[in-house]
């Protein structure tokens, strides 16, 4: 199952709950209940074994090291 970045519209708490796509729509904030919820979206890096550049992957010409 994938994991969710979620931030409360009530509390400004944020938080991460891993659950299936379908039940995106259900989180509510496990601090104060609030189903006032946004997702969030964190960008995430994937390394490579073996490989010296993994910036390829994702990042621009300008920001490329090595």
């Amino acid at each position: 199952m994938p994991a969710y970045d979620f931030k409360c519209k009530t509390c400004e708490h944020k938080f991460s709950v891993r659950i299936s796509i379908n039940e995106r729509d259900q989180v509510k904030c496990p601090e104060c209940g609030s189903p006032s919820v946004q997702q969030l979206f964190t960008p995430f890096s994937v390394s490579v074994k073996g490989e010296k550049n993994t910036c390829d992957l994702g990042c621009g010409a300008s920001t490329r090291f090595g």
